[in-house]
């Protein structure tokens, strides 16, 4: 069940009512629980017992840390084995398959055949953010931030709560616990500031991404519209454009996705922060990582790179805290050696921006602003691809250098079109003898229309922005 079924419309319907018809605060928490384990276990209900123990795992050691001294060595152990418990679920469910893999093939290179059999693991879904926000409790506990809740249910509903369980944003227990405790009154101002955040990212997601996807995904997935079985099948101006239209769509999926939990959260009178600030216009990688995915962004920043020691320490060490804090945030977006690499990118244009111009912005707005998002694209490939040698492909067709497509440099020379209509490129071809000519039409030229007119998105200004409907192919203004 996610934000743009129909079935989530009834369930949050019912829910809705049921919960604004009770006047008692604690029965409404008692149906906002209910309803997130309903709505949790329509994915799979036997992970509802995987929760389930990351939430009490969480509540039990918070109260026995708090009641040790700050400093003692029980508080201490009793932190290792809340973070050490949180992520070995992590590790399980998400990583196992990955690093043992990654070990037969170390062990195949140099003539070792592995003796086991790869498990074929079912991946929880949200488990990323809840044992996140989980493990943000018990260290706010331990460190004497935050005062435990000695109610299970407060520390159920905190990690389970419905509208951000499988997506984020990552919500603070200061921030959510006291907003339990106030008494909610429903009011015409509530509905319509959740209305707002919910339409908008359901335009985001289902209007924007989703479309955008019905390109990007052919194209990264090596199969093909048309049944082809490699990027080679690909022209170059087909790779270009799906790389821009994966740079909108992750930010409209994404973005989208975090503005519906926004606007269902403040339906039933709890706000919880933004998670995007309007990224592709940062002058600056460090800026982007500030307005990117911010509740993970700065999750890492005060969980994994201050306690790593920050910027403390001399350059060297800071560039090492970048490093590592990148890439392990690079691989907790999936388990891949691609994503580490993305990580791993990301990290090196931190540490060389840091040394470059500590801090200070040395270069013009506009070559900062197209630096900054020339870089974030082309990392976008590793994010995205199948594996590295797709990756190099990609990059690869930017040149204009790939083998087999003469038309790589078609963007530099102002034809949009040619992106997406390919005039007598392989794809082009594929793609209307499987759709015919009308539909290809639609997809091709609506498509990357939309991907290369939404790249960059909406200006936090309130400047007209043109938005491509990529069904009907017409251009519309809009002003945000």
């Amino acid at each position: 069940m996610i934000f743009t079924d129909a079935i989530f419309f009834i369930f949050l319907a019912v829910v809705f009512g049921v919960y604004w018809f009770l006047k008692s605060k604690e029965a409404r928490l008692g149906v906002l629980l209910f309803a997130s384990a309903i709505f949790y276990g329509w994915w799979d209900w036997r992970f509802l017992g995987l929760i389930g123990f990351v939430i009490v795992l969480s509540w039990a050691v918070a109260l026995f840390a708090a009641k040790r001294p700050v400093g003692d060595a029980s508080r201490r152990w009793a932190l290792i084995v809340g973070i050490g418990g949180n992520l070995s679920v992590i590790a399980i469910f998400k990583y196992f398959g990955f690093f043992a893999g990654s070990a037969a093939a170390t062990l195949q290179t140099i003539g070792i055949e592995p003796g086991w059999t790869a498990l074929n693991i079912l991946l929880p879904v949200g488990i990323s953010f809840y044992v996140f926000q989980a493990i943000s409790y018990i260290v706010d506990v331990a460190r004497g931030d935050l005062a435990p809740e000695p109610r299970l249910r407060r520390v159920s509903l905190y990690i389970a709560f419905f509208p951000q369980l499988v997506a984020g944003p990552i919500v603070r227990a200061a921030s959510f616990f006291p907003q339990m405790e106030r008494i909610k009154v429903f009011s015409g101002a509530l509905f319509f500031a959740g209305l707002r955040a919910f339409a908008l990212g359901f335009a985001y997601k289902a209007g924007i991404a989703d479309n955008l996807a019905q390109f990007v995904d052919p194209v990264y997935s090596d199969a093909g519209i048309a049944g082809d079985t490699d990027l080679a099948a690909w022209s170059n101006s087909a790779l270009i454009g799906a790389t821009l239209a994966f740079s909108g769509l992750i930010y409209f999926d994404f973005a989208g996705y975090s503005l519906m939990a926004i606007g269902v959260a403040r339906w039933f009178g709890f706000y919880i922060p933004k998670n995007f600030d309007y990224p592709y216009s940062s002058p600056a990688i460090d800026d982007f990582w500030r307005r990117w995915h911010i509740s993970l962004s700065s999750w890492l920043r005060d969980y994994l790179y201050i306690p790593l020691g920050g910027n403390r320490g001399g350059e060297a060490k800071t560039y090492r805290n970048l490093m590592t804090t990148m890439v392990l945030g690079g691989l907790w977006h999936g388990a891949a050696w691609t994503f580490v690499a993305w990580g791993a990118l990301h990290g090196i244009a931190l540490a060389l921006h840091r040394a470059a111009f500590k801090g200070k912005r040395a270069l013009p707005v506009i070559v900062g602003l197209l630096a900054t998002q020339v870089f974030v694209v082309l990392t976008w490939v590793p994010f995205r691809a199948e594996s590295f040698a797709d990756t190099m492909t990609i990059w690869s067709a930017f040149t204009g250098l790939r083998a087999g497509g003469s038309d790589g440099l078609c963007l530099a020379h102002n034809s949009l079109d040619c992106i997406g209509r390919g005039a007598g490129s392989r794809t082009s071809k594929n793609i209307h003898q499987s759709y015919g000519p009308k539909e290809a039409d639609r997809l091709l030229g609506g498509s990357w229309r939309a991907g290369c007119g939404l790249t960059f998105p909406l200006s936090p200004r309130g400047s007209a922005v043109r938005l491509f409907p990529i069904l009907d192919g017409q251009m519309q203004e809009s002003r945000t």
